[in-house]
């Protein structure tokens, strides 16, 4: 954890099971990790790319999962969500992570890009129990920097085995909103909504709408918690 100056991190280890890194680095690949399971990875610097970086790499996302078959839980920390959008983003995994049912994702709300790797990654994942999504919250203040993203008909009841879903740091703008209205309608067995706000300031308007909200499961319940 907590290391530097990595230009490409290689994962090459046919028995790993479990992985959990965090630092700053260019580059990461997976190359024999068959029976890798559970994921944990963070990338402890914002990525400022622009349209020629992009197409400079074919698809990160891509190359991030194909020796990833396997995998059952992943947890996407700090920026590496940006990292992930770099190059081509399809709307789908060409092979969907049919064994994951847990999935943790740092993000950014207002940024479109993420907001696309997140979708693809949501699409991708069929069997989907558990769901995090944690809020930037330095990044995400009270500014409407929001687009519709949420908004469109993207699915229909796509989350058909999610149970559980935390959603945390938030502020309560449009495009955090929009995401978890378009949850709550997509999910038709889910039993547990937690929401836990950045801060205090109009807690009350944000539980209030919260509430206002369809639930496509008559037994998902609502779980507001203090900042």
């Amino acid at each position: 954890m907590n290391f530097t100056g990595v230009t490409h991190l290689i994962i090459d280890a046919p028995n790993l099971q479990f992985f959990d890194i965090g630092g700053i680095f260019d580059d990461v690949s997976f190359l024999n990790t068959f029976h890798l399971a559970l994921v944990s990875i963070g990338l402890y610097v914002n990525i400022n790319h622009d349209e020629n970086d992009a197409r400079e790499h074919s698809s990160k996302l891509l190359r991030f999962f194909v020796n990833l078959p396997h995998i059952r839980r992943l947890e996407i920390q700090s920026y590496f969500l940006k990292y992930l959008a770099l190059g081509y983003v399809p709307s789908r995994l060409p092979n969907p992570c049919v064994d994951l049912n847990h999935l943790s994702v740092r993000i950014d709300f207002d940024d479109l890009e993420e907001n696309t790797v997140a979708l693809c990654l949501l699409r991708s994942c069929p069997n989907l129990q558990e769901l995090e999504m944690l809020a930037r919250p330095e990044e995400q203040t009270s500014r409407e920097r929001s687009t519709n993203f949420w908004e469109d008909d993207h699915w229909s009841s796509l989350f058909a085995h999610l149970r559980m879903v935390k959603v945390s740091g938030i502020f309560g703008v449009k495009s955090e909103m929009d995401f978890i209205k378009f949850l709550l309608s997509n999910a038709p067995v889910l039993e547990q909504l937690t929401v836990k706000p950045a801060s205090q300031e109009g807690e009350w308007e944000l539980m209030k709408e919260l509430l206002r909200f369809r639930r496509a499961s008559i037994y998902a319940e609502v779980i507001y918690l203090d900042p």
